[in-house]
């Protein structure tokens, strides 16, 4: 399939999910077949290989249904070139974000498309996660505070766990993420639209996010180098010269500690990497028990 025309959407769902793979094969199929545990079954689901060197693009194609399209063009062109180009093909109304190592709780897209469609119609909703392990324990949950959609609060906090959204994708195509910002593109997003968009939350977890651990410190640190980025083109206008130089301060502190830690070999002692600034928060027993239930449902449809 050609990679510069829209797909054609003859079935007329209305959200298409976009999910971007880079060497996923461990964990892509059980990906896909969140996807096909939604409650609602009207969507399309746009695999985009970013030029995989393992069994990824041989994974979707081993999926008989016909809502899963695979646009695989051979090249990597990493993930904020991917997003952009998930929203030119999409061809439904909404489009819904998701990382190929994680998994979607199965009302995501039918609680995330209510929201999207009623009252306020907002341009872009999130949702909370449960927090997974990479061998898909459960750690904690996050994400569930009150979006607080100003670019301040964007600036210095992030406002949502990037791969939880999903928006008109008219937005997204009126709104491109910057490949200038690679590691925070969602936060420099946030910052650059909150002013004229509509955003809400679901602070329910409707998604399962997988963290590395121990986080690998040099991503961490490529994160805050692009953040710093940000804070230098949009802190001065936003919180002043000042408090813009003591954020940039901050970040740079971060990296030297991240440094210090693993020339002591000490990562495990680094706390959980959250690139979405948002606190992980302990299981409650009924959360963990709903978690649980759907993980073991996810494990039989894989098992099947």
């Amino acid at each position: 399939m050609s990679v510069n025309r829209r797909p054609e959407n003859a079935s007329g769902a209305p959200i298409t999910v976009g999910l971007p793979c880079w060497n996923n094969e461990r964990t892509l199929g059980a990906a896909i077949r969140s996807v096909l545990a939604q409650t609602m079954p009207d969507w399309l689901l746009l695999v985009v290989n970013d030029g995989s060197r393992d069994a990824s693009a041989s994974i979707v194609r081993s999926f008989r249904d016909p809502r899963i399209r695979l646009i695989d063009d051979g090249e990597h062109r990493g993930l904020v070139y991917r997003l952009n180009q998930m929203a030119a093909l999409a061809s439904s109304p909404f489009l819904a974000r998701m990382d190929a190592d994680d998994l979607m709780h199965p009302q995501r897209l039918e609680r995330q498309l209510a929201c999207l469609s009623g009252a306020g119609r907002p341009d872009l909703v999130a949702t909370a996660a449960y927090i997974i392990d990479q061998d898909g324990r459960l750690v904690a949950t996050a994400g569930a505070e009150p979006v607080e959609a100003t670019p301040r609060q964007a600036l210095i906090h992030g406002l949502f766990m990037h791969p939880t959204v999903a928006g008109r994708t008219e937005w997204f195509r009126e709104n491109p993420y910057d490949e200038r910002y690679v590691r925070s593109e969602d936060r420099e997003l946030w910052v650059r639209t909150c002013g004229h968009s509509k955003f809400a939350k679901i602070a329910e977890p409707l998604y399962f996010y997988r963290e590395s651990r121990p986080p690998d410190p040099a991503k961490c640190a490529a994160s805050h180098r692009t953040d710093r980025k940000i804070l230098r083109r949009y802190g001065p206008a936003i919180v002043g010269a000042v408090e813009t130089w003591r954020l940039i301060c901050r970040s740079w502190l971060r990296d030297w500690g991240l440094k210090a830690m693993r020339e002591m070999h000490a990562e495990r002692l680094i706390g959980p990497w959250r690139s979405t600034r948002h606190l992980y928060h302990a299981l409650s027993p009924d959360q963990r028990r709903a978690a649980e239930r759907i993980l073991e449902g996810m494990a039989k449809r894989q098992a099947a």
